[in-house]
């Protein structure tokens, strides 16, 4: 059997390229593993701060860290990335954050996440407006493929550019195995150092409207349950000030800012939290819903958007503006889990979440690459014979 030729990926790492990583840069990261162990890849990653952190995902690769002139005009973008990766060689140029180059100087590909930049773009100045709005989806038109991460990205991108369909695929993300691998253990003390003893509902989700961390405070103030914290991730250092100066001095003592959590960390933090607080408005995907059913954990959010593929056995669905719901909801998940040995995990929604498998999301990643390298190579055979 013949062996699969080598594939030389190149990926606008710029979600790597930060002190620490989120959304965007555990799908890179995720995706780079699963793929570097499934197929014999060389891989070059490009990003544009040479004074930060790049987080690695595997140990082989090479790294590109360079920064241009005119951030305003997005000249790293539009003009470094493309350069620097037909310099180097590659076969594919993977831009993994939604946005990409005009210019496509190798076949590329791009994800779309959501179309969020498209909808909420009344805060872009007017040159941001014209790039969203023209030159990106002229870039998408030109491009080799698109992914996406859910159905319901791929209905709101067809809304707006219905003639990418036919080169539009989903792949859904995974979830990591930090969580399906989980097991219900005693709290470590470092686990302890960092949330205390106190049972606690969890929030994630930061500081955007959308992600509606004040409705959060007020299922908390309802619930009416004084010994209750509310732990918060997702919020920056500057954010987590901000917000503690607007929260009443009341709620100050029950309202925890963590820090930065790794990952490591995080499927304690879901595994001992009563449930789960996701009230986001939209998600292309919806990352903490899937991780706290993984773990086993309830979680309470609506059916808006994507977080509809996500409903599994320990999902609590509630009206969005419903706030008796909310607390109901609550305050019956707090008397069945409240005390530390009542929070066992939902087995079902354990089994449930392994079908998010990231190398299942990996292999279909590296059939599309294989299928792209291999209509390049076509194309040039049949150029020069």
């Amino acid at each position: 059997m013949q062996a699969e030729p080598l594939l030389r990926l190149g990926i606008d790492a710029r979600c790597l390229n930060t002190p620490h990583i989120r959304g965007m840069g555990k799908y890179a990261s995720e995706l780079i593993k699963n793929a570097d162990a499934l197929a014999k890849v060389e891989w070059r990653f490009f990003a544009d701060r040479p004074d930060a952190v790049f987080h690695k995902p595997v140990e082989s690769g090479e790294i590109e860290l360079f920064d241009l002139k005119g951030y305003r005009f997005n000249t790293w973008e539009q003009i470094g990335l493309p350069w620097q990766a037909r310099r180097a060689g590659i076969d594919i140029l993977h831009c993994i954050a939604t946005t990409l180059p005009y210019w496509q100087a190798v076949p590329t590909i791009v994800t779309i996440h959501d179309t969020l930049m498209w909808k909420e773009d009344e805060l872009h100045l007017s040159y941001n407006k014209w790039y969203l709005h023209h030159l990106i989806p002229a870039a998408f038109k030109r491009c080799t493929a698109i992914i996406t991460i859910s159905e319901s990205s791929r209905r709101d991108i067809l809304e707006l550019w219905p003639y990418l369909e036919r080169k539009l695929h989903v792949i859904p993300h995974g979830v990591s195995d930090i969580y399906l691998n989980e097991q219900s253990k005693i709290l470590s003390p470092t686990f302890l150092d960092k949330v205390g003893p106190a049972p606690y509902f969890l929030y994630i989700g930061g500081s955007l409207a959308r992600k509606r961390f004040g409705w959060a405070i007020k299922v908390l103030v309802n619930i009416d349950i004084p010994k209750i914290r509310l732990l918060v991730c997702g919020f920056s250092e500057a954010e987590r000030t901000q917000a503690r100066q607007n929260i009443e001095p009341s709620l100050r003592d029950r309202i925890v800012f963590l820090p930065f959590i790794e990952e490591t960390y995080m499927a304690q933090l879901y595994q001992q939290a009563v449930a789960v607080l996701y009230p986001t408005l939209y998600e292309g995907f919806g990352f903490p819903a899937l991780e706290a059913q993984a773990v086993g954990t309830p979680v309470l959010f609506s059916a808006l958007g994507s977080l509809i593929e996500l409903i599994g056995p320990s999902a609590e669905i509630l009206p969005p503006e419903n706030l008796d719901a909310w607390v109901k909801t609550c305050q019956r998940l707090f008397y069945q889990r409240g005390e530390f040995n009542m929070r066992i995990p939902n087995k079902d929604a354990r089994e449930w979440a392994q079908q998010f498998s990231w190398k299942v999301s990996s292999t279909r990643h590296l059939e599309l690459y294989r299928k792209v390298a291999e209509q390049t190579r076509s194309l040039l055979k049949s150029r020069f014979f």
